[in-house]
């Protein structure tokens, strides 16, 4: 890794005595992307709200560029922050709401509105500067927001479930379009989503965090298919988790039906529950009762709800937890 342009240090945040996350470390190059995912209440948000100001670290130390800007309030930090809603003033043209930060670093009115008119081109607004947010579509406004957000000129752009209020198509286009705009742009950014696909679409790095820890953090590749522990299998990668210590790769699995079944090492009897189709690729969604696991497998058999199937593996495709990454 390159010199951290972003460093946290034995970071930590409680309320009323509740830890949240303790001794969080966390190192960022400059024009990097990490995107942090796991589930609902693992603490993702919070760490946010404290990265950007918006809440005090309870222990620790935060720096950017190596500037120290623990102390910093929100307003004094070179740190933008994008919601999930737009949050755009409805009294305000689209001009004036990504001119808004713009007035609190005292620059004159005349050169707020050519700001504006310059980040609303680069987000391709700029024919909207005179509308209201109600005339624009949702991802029009979280345009809007990112614009907003871009003017203040961030060293850190921070962007909370950003697009968690779209419809799935206009999700997946508004990832691509903001990925390409931030690294065209070479800014720095922290991308929180509970997505495992949105995670590795927008970021260069992955971290997992769960219960206030950041269970690992890799490049997605490495995340995915050298899973540090049995949440991160559970997780953000497709395994068959056996133990605390193995598991075997769904790809690595193959399914039979229970009168033409082989002889391997590892046999898994499963029933299945229902069959998808991802990319004109059939799966199957099965169950294991012995192991309380559901997975869903790609197979070229025709089953039907119901029927009981057995899962095989042999003993060279078990893998442990220490394994080591796969290389890029």
């Amino acid at each position: 890794m390159t010199d951290a342009f972003i460093h946290l240090q034995h970071a930590a945040k409680s309320f009323a005595e509740k830890p949240i996350f303790q001794e969080l470390n966390l190192s960022l190059p400059k024009g990097d992307i990490l995107s942090i995912v796991g589930p609902s209440g693992s603490g993702k948000t919070t760490l946010l709200r404290c990265l950007a100001g918006l809440e005090p670290f309870s222990k620790g130390s935060f720096s950017i560029n190596n500037q120290n800007v623990t102390k910093l309030t929100a307003n004094k930090r070179p740190v933008s922050l994008v919601f999930q809603q737009a949050l755009l003033f409805p009294h305000m043209t689209i001009s004036e709401n990504v001119a808004y930060g713009l007035s609190f670093k005292r620059i004159n009115k005349k050169e707020r509105k050519e700001k504006a008119a310059h980040f609303l081109e680069r987000v391709g607004l700029e024919a909207y500067a005179a509308c209201y947010p109600h005339e624009l579509s949702g991802g029009q406004q979280q345009r809007v927001s990112l614009a907003r957000s871009l003017a203040i000129s961030p060293e850190l752009l921070l962007l909370d479930e950003p697009f968690s209020s779209l419809d799935p198509k206009l999700r997946h286009e508004m990832r691509d379009w903001v990925r390409k705009l931030l690294k065209t742009q070479g800014i720095t950014a922290i991308f929180v989503t509970h997505d495992r696909e949105e995670a590795m679409q927008m970021g260069d790095s992955v971290g997992v965090f769960q219960e206030g820890a950041f269970q690992q953090i890799g490049t997605p590749k490495q995340v995915y298919h050298s899973p540090a522990n049995p949440f991160v299998a559970n997780f953000f990668s497709d395994c068959l988790v056996l133990d605390e210590d193995t598991y075997i790769p769904v790809q690595q699995l193959y399914m039979s039906k229970n009168n033409n079944r082989e002889k391997t090492s590892h046999q898994y009897e499963a029933t299945v529950q229902n069959q998808v189709f991802i990319h004109g690729e059939t799966f199957y969604q099965v169950w294991i009762d012995a192991l309380h696991k559901r997975l869903t497998l790609p197979s070229s058999l025709s089953l039907s709800e119901g029927e009981p199937v057995t899962l095989l593996a042999d003993s060279e495709q078990v893998r442990t937890f220490s394994s080591e990454p796969e290389k890029e």
